[in-house]
């Protein structure tokens, strides 16, 4: 698996193709919303607020959803090639 780690804000988001991994948890542990251009889902835990993921309100077959890679133990991504990618400036890889 590749994840493609776009430097944000306040975390770590891994892109990865719609339905290239199964995210599960207790629906009555999770709180969805959407803003901005309506176009994803970003759901977060009711407890402590840390989003955990997002989704397209409308997946198709080339849509990605993303991850808040902070969520993971860092010895799992430690496995996974994480390539870095400019999506503020120059929309280029910035792998080293």
């Amino acid at each position: 698996m590749q994840l493609l780690a776009v430097p944000s804000y306040r975390w770590a988001v891994g892109l990865l193709q719609f339905g290239a991994v199964e995210i599960t948890g207790h629906p009555e542990a999770t709180a969805e919303y959407v803003w901005g251009d309506k176009t994803l889902r970003n759901i977060r835990c009711k407890s402590c607020g840390c989003v955990t993921h997002w989704e397209p309100l409308q997946p198709n077959s080339d849509g990605r959803h993303g991850i808040n890679l902070a969520n993971f133990d860092p010895e799992l991504i430690a496995s996974v090639r994480v390539r870095r990618f400019d999506g503020a400036n120059t929309w280029k890889f910035i792998d080293p």
